[in-house]
């Protein structure tokens, strides 16, 4: 049950873990005030820190998880969140998503994956900007905003140029709430592997940190700079066993200390999984319960098609039974690439017949212009490699 909010103070503390002058605790006055980075290499327990401040504070303001990997269902359910899915709605059902929450100060759970990169970047947009536009009756109604692999949201580069719009988006939008949330009752705290990866804006509106191990050379850079740390100093950034933090900022500490964090109630998700070796196996049964044999792709088969050129090619191909349906599997793989998918989704896609649809691709595979495998229950398809490297847009993953 969540505190009220009339009874919500300034001087709020939890506790974290442990440093050699005693207890370390999180003052959430203070953290709504300058914001919060948690930041260390894989295995080094960024996620596990983040899920203990949860764990602590969710009882005194209205807790949001921005979730990209999936890793905090168990967490939700243990502060009572709401999981909303963010792929089964419109970026601007996600901007009024947020304005609901923050209207009725219902706890959130914001699940990001299965979302390719850059609609991953504008549906937490969406909903980072409803956040920041809130009415103003609505501001006193804080709310603490936990961001997992926020390199992922806010990335310090874009992949390609096709890319760097929506990186733009999403830069602006994660600064800007950083910037301007506190006026509104935001609280943010961004957790991060890489400091490399992640936007410089962003990373300079965060006054508070929690820094853990790191391994490369410009993460520690970065990492010893925003702790004040000389070349002595970072070297130590190198040598961190899981769950040790140098915390610093006016939340935490007032000159960085090395803490070691508290276990948490929850488990984590996103662990490492213990080894487990591979199956003892022969190699016919491997191959098939591979079933190697009928995942083979289909050469072009040198067949009249394949022999003709120019006109002579054209023709006999649109006088081809199977062109027809062939032309309509072209448009429909071409809106994918350089995903692949199913003869059945493909049938189903184009309200064709299961042997028309095979015929389309046997034809195509014959001209070179698909890369499929044999005819069977499970035969998979997609562009060839010459017409992928058309294809500068993939404005989606799956047949709809």
């Amino acid at each position: 049950m969540s505190i009220p909010i009339s009874t919500f103070t300034r001087d709020a503390r939890v506790p974290l873990g442990h440093c050699s002058t005693g207890p370390l605790e999180l003052d959430l006055g203070k953290l709504m005030s300058g914001r919060c980075l948690i930041q260390g290499s894989s295995g080094a327990g960024k996620s596990q820190t983040l899920r203990r401040i949860i764990e602590e504070a969710f009882d005194y303001l209205t807790t949001i998880i921005v979730d990209p990997e999936g890793e905090f269902a168990n967490l939700a359910a243990h502060i009572g969140a709401t999981t909303v899915v963010a792929r089964d709605y419109a970026n601007d059902g996600l901007t009024a998503l947020a304005l609901r929450t923050r209207q009725h100060r219902i706890a959130l759970h914001l699940d990001l994956t299965d979302l390719e990169p850059d609609h991953r970047i504008e549906k937490a947009a969406a909903f980072f900007a409803g956040l920041l536009s809130a009415q103003r009756e609505h501001w006193a109604h804080t709310v603490l905003v936990c961001i997992d692999e926020a390199h992922l949201l806010a990335p310090h580069m874009a992949a390609s140029a096709r890319d760097a719009e929506t990186r733009r988006l999403g830069v602006a939008t994660l600064t800007d709430m950083c910037a301007r949330g506190r006026k509104r009752g935001i609280g943010t705290i961004i957790a991060t592997q890489r400091l490399a990866k992640l936007a410089s804006s962003v990373v300079s509106e965060l006054h508070n940190h929690l820094i853990g191990l790191n391994v490369f050379d410009r993460d520690v850079a970065r990492a010893a700079d925003l702790l004040g740390f000389g070349s002595d100093q970072a070297a130590l950034l190198r040598l961190l066993p899981p769950g040790e933090f140098f915390a610093f900022g006016p939340a935490l500490a007032a000159t960085p200390v090395l803490a070691k964090i508290d276990p948490t109630i929850t488990p984590h998700i996103g662990r490492t999984p213990d080894l487990v070796a591979a199956a003892d196996l022969g190699p016919d049964e491997s191959r098939t319960l591979l079933d190697l044999d009928n995942l083979r792709e289909v050469a072009p088969v040198r067949t009249t098609h394949a022999a003709m050129r120019g006109q002579r090619a054209l023709d006999a191909f649109l006088l081809d039974p199977a062109a027809p349906a062939a032309a309509r599997i072209v448009g429909a793989l071409g809106n994918i690439a350089p995903n692949a998918t199913t003869s059945d989704d493909l049938a189903r896609h184009l309200a064709l017949a299961a042997n028309d649809v095979d015929a389309g691709l046997d034809l195509l595979a014959a001209i070179g212009a698909s890369d499929t495998m044999p005819r069977g229950d499970t035969r998979i398809a997609r562009l060839s490699a010459r017409l992928r490297l058309r294809v500068v847009d993939t404005p989606v993953v799956g047949l709809v």
